[in-house]
């Protein structure tokens, strides 16, 4: 065999594989580039349009699934059902819409269960969030209610109540109509609803590429009526007929107004579409 010939081929081989992957590396970075410009392109589109931004934009490059929800058994609310009304043996649970024990009720209506506490027997730190925070989770998880996470969504007073809601994720994306929502009052735990899709089984379902946050508010300026404090991607039943749930920007306004946009289409969500059927 001839070596030195079988060393130049090797060699020529070598070569061009060293240059075959710098050509690639290149155009993944002209790609890049193109994409940070055109990002900030967009972002000065999005000022001189007069949107006002308090927040960074998100960015996401790959394509996200919808999901879709499977109702389980009824057995499924034993748990919370015993932890909360101190029900201990499982054969004592006769499945019905209300329960009555010691100062507490549990009803379950219109696709969510309330919980209602008049005993004061929780107390909560309310002064301190983040003590807050880890005793609403540690309440969730106690009460046999859910495994999954949950995410504090929304802090706020009413009525002199201290209101806190928690969103249920999937793949640390909120899934917004998937809630539970704590009122305290006078410090003491006083109610808790929630949707009872947390505890139906979760599905994937068909993905797509989404529409970028910065077209979305291009497209849509005329909706943003205020300054944005917040922009984030999470999961919404958009029409009450569908049966998954679809990828959506929220944009949260200095007004507390909060704007849904469908991610795959870029279209405004009217957010009334469940005004007085029961939903949160």
């Amino acid at each position: 065999m001839d070596w030195n010939r079988a060393k130049n081929i090797i060699l020529v081989l070598l070569v061009s594989l060293n240059l075959f992957l710098f050509v690639n590396i290149m155009i993944v970075k002209k790609n890049f580039e193109l994409t940070g410009t055109y990002r900030n392109n967009a972002l000065k589109a999005l000022t001189a349009a007069g949107v006002e931004l308090n927040c960074s934009v998100p960015f996401s490059s790959k394509p996200v699934q919808r999901i879709s929800f499977v109702e389980k058994d009824k057995n499924v609310y034993t748990g919370m059902i015993e932890s909360l009304m101190g029900i201990k043996e499982k054969n004592d649970i006769i499945y019905r819409d209300t329960y009555h024990t010691e100062g507490k009720t549990l009803k379950f209506e219109d696709n969510r269960f309330v919980y209602t506490d008049n005993t004061n027997s929780i107390v909560l730190p309310v002064e301190n969030h983040r003590k807050l925070d880890a005793s609403l989770k540690s309440w969730i998880r106690k009460n046999r209610i859910s495994k999954d996470k949950f995410v504090l969504d929304k802090l706020h007073e009413e009525d002199g109540d201290v209101i806190a809601e928690y969103v249920q994720l999937y793949r640390n994306i909120p899934v917004l109509d998937n809630k539970i929502v704590f009122r305290i009052r006078n410090k003491a735990l006083a109610e808790v609803e929630g949707s009872l899709r947390i505890f139906y089984d979760l599905r994937a379902n068909k993905e797509d590429y989404i529409v970028s946050a910065e077209i979305v508010l291009l497209t849509n300026k005329d909706r943003i009526k205020g300054k944005v404090e917040a922009i984030d991607l999470g999961y919404l039943l958009a029409q009450k007929d569908e049966l998954y749930d679809t990828p959506v920007w929220r944009v949260k306004l200095s007004s507390d107004e909060e704007i849904l946009f469908n991610a795959f289409t870029g279209e405004w969500i009217d957010i009334r579409r469940f005004s007085g059927e029961g939903g949160f």
